[in-house]
């Protein structure tokens, strides 16, 4: 891997708990605020700005920009959420330019498994350990908003985003540079 483990090291500790806190909230209630994912940019410039070369901190801002625009065009094609758009967006000033294609299969299968724990938890009795978390919710597509028709559910993305971060900070720690 190509990022600092110094880096990955700093970065993880304060970032660890704030995505488990970005999880539980993205599950409960189907929400990433504006507040956590400012707490996770303003973590990426102190740890990055500490850490990491002057031109290497500043071109983490490319990935920002290509992910922002990537996943707007998502969402206004109504297949991911805004807080999904930001909170990836703002994951991805902490991935290294020579790890991106590795990050990217690290989100993918990120995605995959909370995507079949999401669905395991909701049609299986596990749903009784949080029955009023939305992720479990279907939701009307009345509005016209929502893709295709009838009831729907959305799975919270945010979940799998914060995973595929702490893991790459986690394998960054491991066996980065």
């Amino acid at each position: 891997m190509q990022v600092s483990s110094t880096f990955a090291l700093w970065a993880l500790v304060p970032a660890l708990p704030l995505c488990v806190f970005i999880f539980w909230v993205d599950m409960k209630h189907k929400r990433i605020s504006n507040l956590t994912v400012w707490a996770l940019f303003a973590i990426f410039v102190v740890v990055g700005l500490a850490t990491l070369p002057i031109m290497e901190f500043a071109w983490r801002f490319a990935n920002y920009g290509v992910v922002f625009v990537v996943l707007l065009v998502m969402w206004m094609a109504r297949q991911v959420g805004a807080g999904d758009v930001k909170m990836a967006a703002v994951a991805a000033l902490y991935v290294d330019k020579g790890d991106a294609s590795y990050m990217l299969m690290i989100t993918f299968v990120a995605i995959i498994v909370a995507t079949l724990a999401t669905l395991i938890v909701r049609l299986t009795p596990l749903r009784k350990l949080a029955p009023d978390w939305a992720a479990w919710k279907l939701k009307a597509s009345e509005s016209g908003v929502n893709v295709g028709k009838g009831d729907q559910m959305t799975l919270p993305m945010g979940t799998g985003i914060g995973v595929a971060l702490c893991t790459y900070l986690i394998l960054g720690v491991l066996h980065g540079q």
